[in-house]
């Protein structure tokens, strides 16, 4: 809408005291399904779209230093508004709602925690490794990954399919781009990618480790594997993605080790989030809709894309992002004062009724479908937004083709904020006589 000053006369859109009755920020409220969630955020998409709520549940953060409230923003066209106007709405302070301190933030998640210019010059050296060339090098190597682990299990006609399928494709595919080969740094680089999104699960927690420390033991393990393949591929580059980045320039500026950490561990979270969890949530998807699995099976060729991003925008795997409000900002009927926190809530945006026609209904035809589970646009939308399109459709049509009657069970799902994602799903097909 428009920056302002703060005017008196505005107080009628101005933030009270008086936090949302609908709050979303409890863990109580995650642990519920989410279909009864998207109730939840269809009322406030209809009644208050750009809520003020409570301070949200934290294991990250104590209580006493978890005391400021935020905005839920539920509809469509708030969140691509605020996305594209990184001037107002800054990613410096996070992506999660608790304020964590800096060097934790930069470490783990490098550049997608800098605003301009810092942003703009490293996210232009990293880019540079997704070049077309690259990119078909990486469909390649993807395919391969895919075919390998499918005929790895297809003989014993069961598996929990996320174990042994979904999350060692993203696993595999990441250490495959950066060419690591040898076995302990492949395990350190696959465990470490599951640890750093999966901080407040209870399987980690058990073991008496603090959230917090899950969070950044992840994200240490990750920089050491990162600081010992830059060395090595300075010294001997080749065509992986470690090589392109210690490689690559912008304006005369290559990155320095703890930039080249930060972006190592930031790929491995989110080559191990949205893709690993998307597929579990597609095969989940297309068998509770069999027509629709029908339908895609009839011609996967013509029906794939589409599948693809139905599955995304029905996933909703990140549920949401931060911002932080940098000056007074009116927008929905509210004025967001600077420093306030915002919470883009796009399992929201991604069932908006006025963008997509029956949002509630899973359509592998919808068109258009311009979902936002890659962010809503702006200079941070997902830099592998391509590469994960192309994981998610590799993988559904090997699955479908070598395992056609593949289905699967109930699905046990991650407990979490801010990852829609499933743990465990156990699955059975015909094995090849």
């Amino acid at each position: 809408m428009r920056v302002t000053a703060f005017n008196p006369a505005m107080s009628a859109i101005t933030q009270s005291d008086a936090y949302s009755e609908l709050d979303v920020g409890r863990f109580a409220f995650w642990a519920t399904p989410f279909a009864e969630r998207d109730k939840v955020f269809a009322r406030l998409r209809r009644t208050d779209p750009i809520s003020w709520q409570a301070p949200p549940d934290s294991l990250l953060v104590a209580a006493e230093d978890n005391t400021q409230g935020y905005w839920a923003v539920t509809r469509y066209k708030d969140i691509r508004e605020i996305s594209r106007n990184p001037t107002v709405f800054s990613n410096s302070e996070g992506i999660f709602m608790e304020d964590l301190p800096e060097p934790v933030r930069v470490g783990a998640l490098s550049f997608i925690v800098m605003d301009a210019p810092e942003h703009t010059a490293l996210r232009a050296i990293v880019q540079q490794a997704f070049s077309p060339r690259h990119m078909k090098t990486l469909e390649d190597w993807t395919r391969d990954q895919v075919v390998d682990l499918i005929e790895g299990i297809r003989g014993n006609g069961t598996a929990d399919i996320c174990e042994e399928f979904t999350k060692q494709l993203p696993g595999r595919i990441f250490c495959s781009f950066f060419n690591i080969t040898e076995p302990r740094l492949m395990h350190a680089a696959i465990e470490g990618a599951e640890q750093i999104v999966s901080w407040n699960d209870p399987d980690y927690l058990s073991e008496g480790i603090e959230p917090i420390d899950v969070f950044g033991n992840a994200a240490m393990t990750l920089q050491e594997v990162a600081f010992d393949l830059a060395d090595e591929r300075r010294a001997n580059p080749g065509e992986d993605l470690m090589s392109w980045v210690v490689g690559a320039e912008y304006e005369g500026r290559s990155l320095e080790d703890w930039e080249i950490g930060g972006f190592f561990t930031l790929m491995a979270g989110a080559a191990n989030d949205t893709t690993r969890h998307a597929m579990a949530h597609g095969l989940l998807a297309l068998q509770t809709h069999p027509q629709q699995k029908a339908l895609l099976l009839s011609d996967i060729e013509a029906h794939l894309d589409g599948a693809v991003e139905e599955i995304l925008r029905w996933s909703s795997v990140v549920l949401h992002m931060r911002r932080q409000v940098m000056q007074d900002y009116e927008i929905g009927g509210r004025l967001l004062r600077a420093g306030d926190k915002l919470a883009l809530f796009y399992c929201s945006g991604n069932r908006d009724e006025d963008v997509f026609e029956h949002p509630e209904t899973f359509d592998i035809t919808r068109k258009p479908n311009h979902h936002m589970t890659f962010g809503g646009g702006g200079p941070h939308f997902c830099l592998g937004a391509v590469l994960g399109r192309q994981m998610l459709k590799s993988a559904l049509r090997e699955l479908f083709t070598r395992m056609p009657d593949i289905t699967v069970g109930r699905p046990a799902y991650l407990e979490s904020s801010f990852m829609h994602g499933i743990k465990h799903l156990d699955a059975v097909w015909t094995p090849p006589a």
